[in-house]
């Protein structure tokens, strides 16, 4: 799935004329796992990217493996992280950080929920873009993928549960990453 990752991505930033670069991808089993931007107990399975050293981590455990082809938990955290990657490449994450140090604690939670609902949107164009080869149909169960893979509650600095469910489904529908611009979309869709 990296490689469907970095072919996808890699043609989506040649066109924009952006230079591309693969993340290192590492797959850690366990309880707690050592990463180079700390130590996680991921209760489920998990992707994290790490930008100090470009890698995305995928933390698996038994319960996260058991029912990968109709509930594909490590394709969507294998893909959040990447989409952390190419939010780097494009320089989001350097933008947000710049802006963040201006910004009030309010600011930063704002700003930290339209990147988060941005990442959230290029996993959907993603997994959407690969969803019919993975013996799925549109009509099928993306409704169930959309649903069932965004979190319960609200999460500050993640966006609401609702824009989450919008932007991951307007990213699986269009199955392109030109539909994620939240930077343009109104204040309710971002918070």
């Amino acid at each position: 799935m990296s490689a469907c990752l970095g072919k996808a991505w890699g043609a989506q930033l040649k066109k924009a004329g952006i230079p591309f670069t693969k993340p290192k991808v590492t797959v850690a089993y366990g309880d707690r796992i050592k990463t180079a931007c700390g130590i996680y107990r991921p209760g489920d399975t998990f992707g994290l990217y790490c930008q100090r050293n470009t890698t995305v981590y995928l933390m698996v455990n038994d319960y996260g493996v058991a029912d990968e082809l109709d509930s594909p938990q490590m394709l969507e955290s294998l893909s959040i992280g990447y989409s952390y990657h190419i939010q780097r490449l494009i320089g989001v994450l350097d933008q947000e950080a710049r802006v963040a140090r201006k910004s009030s604690k309010s600011g930063v939670v704002a700003l930290n929920s339209k990147v988060a609902l941005q990442n959230i949107c290029f996993t959907g164009a993603f997994i959407g873009s690969v969803w019919d080869s993975l013996g799925h149909s549109k009509e099928h169960g993306s409704d169930y993928f959309i649903n069932r893979h965004s979190p319960e509650g609200d999460v500050p600095g993640n966006g609401t549960t609702k824009n989450r469910v919008y932007w991951l489904g307007r990213g699986f529908g269009a199955q392109s990453p030109g539909a994620c611009n939240i930077f343009t979309a109104p204040a309710s869709r971002v918070a």
